[in-house]
């Protein structure tokens, strides 16, 4: 029995194999199943690597190529010239707090004024609100930048104008087909946008608009160097691809985090870790603690944090961020099952759309994406307030989740996103014709090869092929994220021996073994406690990794997923 959907195996094509040989007799035979991960990727010589691993520089990008940036950064030389307030307004989740953080610390550190605004997720929702925009008005504000959000916010974009607030957008999500009549829209997946990095996170196109106005008023852009932590922090929670610019700027954010670590940081990792800070602890420890603000309380606790150098406020709010996360959890296990039992109603549907009368708003996303990986179906939670339905939605591989609810985007109210998350809101009235349309819409955009849940497999491996000069190669090549994921080697026909089960049978230990040369590799499989053999050899895929514990770094494989043989 295990507690795991289960998957289809499928190895990836086979690189050629002439450039595989030629990668073997460059990298040695013993690393032969890296070869061919490594051409799979098109990295086929030692030129390749090299130029590939540190990333495309930030010092050769120039942002001034972005559509509207130098309108953008006209407006804000005049004004640091006249002294006027910038009202600074970016979404509640970890993308758009580190953007407020971010273009916070340039700002004022560039000699501009500056007020910091973070909607709230319950009154206000997702995206520039009415009440932001009064706020601004209330502050003194005559210019209001958005960050990670306002790319179709057309009608709020006309109030601003009529209280006499010029607004400057940025955002990375998909702008529908007219822009707002800001006085610059800065967008790198505008179409008429030649800026040739378009998979930026928020914060980091409002990087780009910080390093840009440095540029044009001629300040030290070096002294942005130091903010590629936020801007990486932004990159790997908000799971755009570690390729490129991002890739540099990811290595230069851990580069910080690990040599010169940010005291808020430092706050939110709590107990120093053994072992550097990886992309891994940005994702799963530093990103729900900054979230878990805006889900639980407001996401203006995150900004205080991320910004303050006071010690003594530093670890006051570090620990009210830990306590909302400890909830955040707590609501989020409650509403999950809730949900599960809901989705099993619907085993007819091909797509899941959840609704809780009383759900809290916060943990609808992640809830979500624990449909995803229980049913394999893109899965929208919604709840209801003020006599609005609102919630998230979670693609699943195959599938860009932004064009179907576009498909169906008849009977909701706003919406918006990107190929893999998105946030909508519609009319109680609504919701069973907006179910109905979804699956409508899921069936025509989703192909029907793409519907089974499956595990793509880099390279076939032994157990004594993962080893650690392999592991050490591999660090190499991190970070691992999107657009450049960990390789999960396929195991098959390996045996699992001296097999133990902790915390409460929620996971496992072994050893993998090669049952005919005898090696072995230590193994975990966290959620896969329930998982027992039906016979004596097993298929298994994983990711191998350092374990530190107690000061000792240890080969591990961390296993993805387990197939009986039949």
């Amino acid at each position: 029995m295990t507690n795991k959907l289960q998957k289809k195996w499928r190895l990836k094509p086979q690189a050629d194999p002439i450039q595989v040989k030629r990668m073997i007799s460059i990298i040695g035979e013993k690393f032969s199943p890296l070869a061919e991960v490594l051409v799979q990727r098109n990295l086929n010589t030692i030129e390749d690597i090299n130029n590939w691993i540190p990333g495309i520089s930030i010092r050769t990008v120039d942002p001034m190529q972005m559509a509207d940036m130098s309108v953008a950064t006209k407006r804000l030389q005049l004004a640091k010239k006249n002294k006027e307030t910038i009202f600074i307004f970016g979404d509640y989740d970890v993308d758009g707090t580190t953007a407020v953080s971010t273009m916070s610390i340039a700002l004022i550190k560039g000699g501009w004024k500056v007020v910091t605004y973070i909607p709230d997720r319950y009154k206000e929702g997702y995206g520039l609100s009415k009440k932001g925009i009064d706020s601004a008005v209330d502050s003194g504000a005559s210019l209001l930048i958005t960050l990670d959000c306002g790319i179709k916010a057309i009608d709020l974009v006309n109030y601003a104008k009529r209280k006499n607030i010029d607004v400057i957008i940025t955002d990375h999500h998909t702008p529908g087909e007219i822009l707002p009549d800001a006085i610059a829209v800065i967008n790198p997946k505008r179409s008429d946008c030649k800026f040739p990095h378009k998979e930026l996170s928020g914060c980091g196109v409002g990087y780009m608009l910080c390093r840009a106005a440095y540029q044009v008023e001629l300040l030290e852009i070096d002294e942005l160097d130091s903010l590629m932590d936020l801007v990486a922090i932004s990159i790997g929670a908000d799971m755009v691809p570690i390729t490129g610019l991002n890739r540099f700027i990811v290595r230069e954010g851990l580069r910080l985090m690990n040599n010169n670590p940010r005291p808020s940081i430092s706050a939110l990792l709590g107990k120093k870790k053994e072992g550097l800070v990886s992309l891994e602890d940005v994702v799963f420890a530093i990103g729900p603690k900054i979230n878990a603000a805006g889900r639980m309380s407001h996401g203006h606790f995150a900004v205080d944090l991320l910004t303050t150098p006071n010690p003594e406020l530093l670890e006051k709010l570090g620990k009210e961020i830990e306590n909302y996360n400890l909830e955040r959890r707590s609501t989020e296990e409650i509403i999950s099952s809730a949900a599960k039992e809901l989705a099993l109603t619907y085993k007819k549907d091909i797509a899941l759309v959840l609704f809780g009368s009383n759900w809290h708003k916060g943990v609808l996303g992640i809830v979500a994406q624990r449909m995803v990986e229980l049913f394999h179906k893109p899965t929208i939670v919604l709840t209801e307030s003020d006599g609005i339905i609102s919630g998230s939605a979670r693609s699943v591989p195959g599938l860009n989740i932004y064009d179907a609810i576009e498909s169906s985007s008849n009977h909701i109210l706003q919406f918006g996103g990107h190929h893999a998350a998105a946030g909508l809101t519609l009319s109680p009235n609504n919701l069973y014709t907006f179910r109905k349309e979804f699956n409508i819409s899921v069936n025509k955009h989703w192909q029907e090869d793409k519907r089974s849940p499956e595990i793509l497999i880099d390279a076939a491996a032994k157990p004594e092929d993962l080893n650690e000069d392999l592991c050490l190669l591999l660090d190499k090549l991190a970070p691992f994220g999107m657009g450049n994921k960990s390789p999960v080697w396929g195991l098959y026909k390996v045996t699992m021996e001296k097999t133990s089960y902790m915390s409460s049978n929620k996971h496992l230990r072994t050893l993998l073994t090669n049952p005919i040369s005898r090696k072995q590799i230590p193994a975990i499989g966290f959620g896969w406690g329930l998982f027992r053999p039906k016979n004596k050899l097993v298929n298994v895929a994983v990711i191998l990794e350092w374990n530190y514990f107690r000061g000792e770094q240890r080969l591990q494989a961390r296993i993805i997923d387990i197939q009986n043989i039949m």
